[in-house]
């Protein structure tokens, strides 16, 4: 039998902050009843109020092993969304709706979802806790997120602005209106004071998102003194590390920035080692190059590889659709699948290779290019232009603030003598059925290997800054770059050149919203090239 006015007592103490006392009691009331599965829930509880969530999780499996309860499931999936394992945390939420439901289980629920892009699902428990709770704040708040994360940024600002007429003191939905401010409108300087508004009320990610807007705005001190503050009072965030790291890293601050940037949140391949290289340590003899991060990534940084061989025997894993590419140009390494990974063998991050040779921004080696490739049989008497219009896989702040319209690029189907190829394969705007004079090369590439042989019959390319971009950089393709106004760290905040690839030539948003200029500029050059 347990004995509940000890349970209470634990219960009381936690309550009072005396987490030591409470600890030790639940501790002796389970050694006399250590299959006592509401008495391994309550300890589980206990972590979690103490917010040590891996104790919790153990706590707390043990329970729901011995008996599944409403309270137990629904808890495991608390620790486990506190823990950072959103998947695993929305599989057990879902399953604790089958032992009952409250706001507190799809507000934790849906948030799993969002984190683990599992749009569809968060769009059905949204819209089922919007039945349930339609007063619940986390309501309001998970409906603005599926609203915007679907592009119904219009209606998602209306449920905010209509929700903050008679609830200003609800820092989540300031803190939305912001991020839609920002989105809609490229309104940044209006994102702020809203994100403000959210830290005054105790919104915990306001000054991250204020960081980011200053940032935009090309405002480097006040972006790096918001992420410090934010920082101080999440210290251990990996996002908030990383972005911090990329805002030195763009001042070409690089050591200050590489010892921020090194610590990003471990990736899914970067899990399968054990052994990952850590700062101040030498390098094994056998290395394991991550292609960490996107495409693109791996396309800027495999450029150091050859400074490793020197001295390494080098094993590259997981490149994806760049593999065949790869292992064309680097005969000499061997390059594995993700599976095939030694887990102690000493890893280092391709991302990382600069900093780890202590190459700085001033020693960017093979600026002329360092991918060889053979060219398509792609023959026109007119000027050959590639178009890519869209990024993705970064984010819908990324996405929108890296891709243009597909109609932004109707000027260069009005051309004389040009011949337009699309390289835009994941085309949400559907451009290449909307444009049937442009000449779709993506239905036949089948890796990068491909994309890369039609590249270089071209005589220009047109892109945004995606993958594509680092590609004909790498490639010496003539390329001109069309870059929003805040663009990512790696371009230095560059006005027409820049230093990683010399055949690439900038074309930059004047503005935060409008294309015409950059798009104009780009039209005159072609027109001279006739």
């Amino acid at each position: 039998m347990i004995d509940i006015e000890s349970v209470k007592k634990a219960i009381m103490l936690t309550q009072i902050g005396k987490f030591d006392e409470a600890e030790q009691l639940y501790k002796s009331l389970l050694e006399k009843n250590p299959n006592e599965s509401a008495l391994l829930s309550a300890f589980g509880l206990f972590y979690v109020n103490t917010g040590n969530y891996d104790k919790a999780v153990d706590y707390l499996k043990r329970a729901c092993e011995i008996k599944e309860t409403l309270g137990t499931v629904a808890s495991l999936g608390f620790a486990e969304y506190e823990r950072g394992n959103y998947s695993e945390s929305a599989e057990i939420l879902e399953h604790s709706l089958e032992f009952g439901e409250n706001a507190d289980i799809y507000n934790k629920l849906i948030l799993s979802l969002f984190e683990i892009k599992s749009y569809k699902k968060a769009i059905e428990y949204t819209e089922k806790m919007s039945e349930l709770y339609p007063n619940d704040s986390r309501t309001v708040a998970n409906k603005v997120k599926m609203l915007t994360q679907t592009g119904k940024l219009l209606e998602a600002e209306k449920v905010c602005v209509e929700y903050l007429k008679e609830h200003t003191e609800n820092g989540v939905l300031w803190y939305h209106l912001g991020l839609l401010k920002e989105l809609i409108y490229s309104d940044d300087k209006n994102a702020i004071e809203c994100y403000k508004l959210a830290g005054e009320r105790g919104n915990l990610g306001a000054d991250y998102n204020i960081a980011v807007a200053y940032k935009k705005l090309g405002e480097f001190s006040e972006a790096e003194k918001y992420y410090k503050k934010f920082l101080q009072s999440m210290p251990n965030d990996e996002e908030g590390n990383t972005a911090l790291g990329m805002l030195y890293l763009e001042q070409k601050r690089f050591k200050d920035g590489y010892e921020l940037f090194y610590k990003r949140k471990k990736g899914k391949i970067d899990c399968k080692t054990e052994n990952l290289w850590q700062v101040g340590t030498s390098l094994d003899k056998n290395l394991l190059v991550i292609c960490d991060q996107g495409l693109g990534d791996h396309i800027q940084f495999i450029r150091y590889l050859p400074f490793l061989q020197k001295e390494h025997d080098i094993t590259v894993a997981e490149c994806q659709q760049l593999r065949g590419l790869f292992e064309s140009n680097y005969p000499d390494i061997k390059f594995i699948d993700i599976n095939d990974i030694d887990p102690n063998v000493q890893a280092v991050r391709v991302t990382d290779l600069a900093y780890i040779l202590g190459m700085d921004f001033d020693n960017i080696p093979f600026s002329e290019g360092y991918l060889n490739s053979q060219t398509a049989d792609i023959k026109n008497d007119k000027l050959k232009v590639g178009l890519c219009w869209e990024a993705g896989a970064c984010g819908i702040r990324g996405m929108i603030n890296r891709t243009i319209h597909v109609k932004c690029f109707e000027p260069f189907f009005n051309l004389e003598n040009i011949q337009t190829y699309s390289f835009q394969y994941n085309d949400t705007f559907n451009g290449n059925e909307k444009y049937p004079q442009m000449i779709n090369l993506t239905r036949d590439f089948k890796d990068f290997s491909d994309t890369a042989k039609a590249l270089k019959a071209m005589d220009v390319l047109v892109t945004v800054d995606t993958s594509v971009a680092h590609l004909a950089g790498a490639l010496g393709v003539k390329t001109f770059l069309l870059l929003p106004y805040a663009p990512d760290w790696r371009w230095f905040n560059s006005n027409k050149e820049t230093p990683w690839y010399k055949s690439v030539e900038i074309f930059r948003q004047k503005d935060h919203i409008s294309w015409e200029e950059p798009i104009n500029e780009i039209v005159k050059r072609l027109s001279a090239k006739i």
